[in-house]
């Protein structure tokens, strides 16, 4: 994990601010280059970890949801196979394709699949 990865995603889990390398946090939020890759989601029970690729699936944006996703503890992690994106589980390398615009709950366990959130401007993804 690059040291700009992991002083952006340690100080997102904190609910601190921090600036990085293009990459930046206030503390609900991930941004880089402005664009929002992570954030937390208030929900019923507990705050939850949500996490997009904003449209850019580089090596640059899952790199920093990855640092989040791991520092959170969590066994997912963003990849990238024949060009496309998908979640894959680092325990049990089962892959599961997602959409590189799309939001998504960050899966609580292995068994879990990604939830997608539904979007205020395109409705249901």
């Amino acid at each position: 994990m690059r040291k700009e990865t992991q002083k952006i995603a340690s100080a997102f889990l904190r609910g601190d601010k921090a600036k990085a390398a293009r990459t930046y946090t206030d503390g609900e939020s991930v941004f880089l280059h402005n664009n929002e890759i992570a954030f937390w989601n208030y929900g019923d029970v507990k705050p939850k970890i949500c996490f997009t690729l904003a449209g850019w699936n580089t090596t640059t944006t899952r790199e920093r949801v990855n640092g989040v996703l791991e520092l959170s503890g969590s066994n997912w992690r963003v990849c990238q196979r024949d060009f496309e994106p998908f979640l894959i589980n680092v325990v049990t390398r089962k892959l599961t394709p997602i959409c590189d615009s799309a939001s998504y709950f960050a899966p609580e366990h292995d068994t879990d699949a990604p939830e997608k959130l539904k979007s205020a401007y395109m409705g249901a993804f």
